[in-house]
């Protein structure tokens, strides 16, 4: 049967391909020809060229605990297609032969912002040879150790940055350490950029970007430089994880540091993101911002009758399948909760791609299944042949034009 899961493996690629807008894995050369650098491609299914932005992961890196690209990555790709731009997620650290820097004292660090800069700036020479992308209009979007990333991007006065050819059009940095630039004297950019930061943040501190935003803010050679800073708001404000605190970390006084997601800044900050890249791209935007990210962007099967939403008996799945699924009615919408086809279970909530992101991470795995609940009312049917897969999706609304 060997045969039979080839050609299931295949299907898989071509379906995770559908649902990543006909992107996929990528591999891109460094520019002094030493490293193969990993990315995954989001493709705005354009004929013409479009925009694309290039996303750089933290010191956590840019894969997940089974050698995927992160699901947050995927969520933006989602985003980013949604609005006709592409998106190249970017893996820094396993070309270095590192998964995480986030433990290790920035004094004995290997990788740093300077290597991953010049990533970013292989990527464009890739990019621009791409007849999808429109190379005058490249985003830098980084977190954390991405977002540092993305100030050394920028840094006008470095001879290597001089260097470089094409140049991003603008730039987006969330929770950045700062302090590393305050202790530039002449650090400049040239380039529109967006700081984003929580008040709360004890690991990249809200403060030091104030300075340095004050800083660029009085020099008459800087592009336009914007600060948000959210109140009540923690490191990884954007994400849909609880706040916790992290523990074992490298570069903070006390190596511990607090993490995790505030609804009404993971909003405020996607929305003010949105607006910062439609005017500095000078592309309108398709979608509201309600649209975007209150509902969802893939239609939603019809009702089945199968059971009600609060019949956690009802699942087919064992206890433990049964007691995430009683997770899953917690967690906010929209949201999505599959069923595989040999009794395991995805789940994603709090973000409109949750339908196409539930069936990604089951292409990843290499497993079929079928949505049982979509927000709160259960889709399931009995009948495997009118259960809602991931064949069946369809995106809606006005990011369906393309």
């Amino acid at each position: 049967m060997s045969w039979f899961r080839n050609f299931s493996a295949f299907l898989f690629g071509l379906l995770l391909a559908q649902l990543s807008h006909a992107g996929g894995p990528v591999s891109i050369l460094s520019q002094d020809g030493k490293l193969q650098i990993p990315g995954h491609w989001f493709d705005a299914g354009d004929k013409d060229p479009r925009p694309v932005v290039i996303g750089l992961h933290g010191c956590g890196g840019g894969l997940d605990n089974k050698g995927n690209f992160a699901e947050r990555l995927f969520r933006y790709g989602g985003y980013f297609n949604a609005e006709r731009m592409h998106f190249l997620a970017l893996d820094s650290f396993t070309p270095r032969g590192q998964k995480s820097i986030c433990e290790t004292p920035n004094k004995l660090r290997t990788i740093h912002e300077n290597d991953r800069r010049e990533d970013v700036f292989a990527a464009i020479d890739w990019l621009v040879k791409q007849p999808s992308v429109d190379a005058s209009r490249i985003v830098v979007l980084g977190w954390s150790h991405g977002a540092q990333t993305v100030l050394s991007t920028l840094d006008a006065t470095d001879k290597y940055v001089q260097a470089q050819k094409v140049q991003p059009r603008a730039a987006v940095a969330f929770y950045p350490g700062c302090l590393r630039n305050n202790r530039m004297w002449n650090y400049e950019v040239h380039v529109p950029l967006l700081i984003m930061i929580g008040e709360l943040d004890d690991w990249t501190l809200a403060p030091e970007c104030v300075t340095l935003h004050g800083r660029l803010q009085k020099s008459k050679a800087n592009a336009p430089v914007e600060l948000v800073v959210y109140p009540g708001s923690y490191h990884g404000f954007d994400g849909p994880g609880p706040v916790r605190q992290m523990e074992g970390l490298g570069n903070t006084k006390t190596g511990k540091a607090t993490v995790g997601g505030n609804p009404a800044a993971r909003e405020a900050s996607h929305a003010r993101m949105f607006e910062f890249l439609s005017a500095q791209l000078d592309q309108p935007l398709l979608l509201s911002h309600a649209q975007r990210f209150r509902g969802h962007h893939y239609a939603v099967p019809s009702v089945s009758g199968f059971a009600a939403a609060d019949d956690t008996a009802a699942v087919p799945l064992s206890d433990a399948g049964k007691a995430r699924y009683a997770h899953f009615r917690t967690l906010p919408s929209p949201k999505a909760f599959a069923v595989t086809e040999k009794g395991g279970w995805y789940f994603n909530a709090g973000e409109p791609e949750a339908i196409a992101t539930t069936f990604q991470q089951c292409a990843r795995a290499k497993s079929r299944c079928w949505l049982y609940a979509v927000d709160d009312q259960v889709v399931w049917q009995p009948d495997v042949a009118t259960r809602a897969d991931a064949a069946s999706v369809r995106r809606v609304g006005a990011g369906a034009s393309r």
